[in-house]
């Protein structure tokens, strides 16, 4: 039997999906994102290799991040691709960012390039810079 209750992640509360040392550093990155970004909709971490959420938070019923970190973690698979063979002129890509009309999601890498942090939060309550710098000053 297929209860929608049970999908739903719990509100307003951390989650730890691994039990092991890096879902406790994935706690602590969320814990001191949740503390600056108080009205965010939503941050995870995730590996990039399998896209398991190691962590997450959220604060609005629709938003899973089990059904997008695959989708994301082949973000930066698709993009790390092509700029093994041809090196991008800036340097290494740290982090993307995608603009909706009224909501700021942004990705950046975290732990040597082996997870990434997502962030969804809304224009209204902060801009790109504030969250950029939150995520590089606590994603370690």
């Amino acid at each position: 039997m297929n209860l929608p209750f049970f999908n739903r992640p719990t509100l307003k509360k951390i989650t730890v999906g691994v039990g092991d040392a890096s879902g406790e550093q994935a706690r602590l990155i969320i814990d001191g994102i949740c503390r600056e970004l108080p009205d965010l909709l939503m941050v995870y971490v995730a590996e990039i290799s399998s896209g398991t959420v190691l962590a997450s938070y959220t604060s609005h019923p629709n938003y899973n991040p089990n059904k997008i970190s695959l989708r994301n973690a082949k973000v930066f698979a698709i993009v790390a691709k092509p700029l093994a063979t041809h090196p991008w002129l800036g340097g290494p890509i740290r982090d993307l960012t995608v603009g909706l009309t009224d909501q700021f999601h942004h990705l950046s890498l975290c732990n040597e390039g082996k997870w990434y942090c997502f962030v969804a939060v809304l224009t209204t309550d902060a801009n790109l810079g504030v969250v950029k710098g939150i995520v590089r000053r606590c994603a370690i």
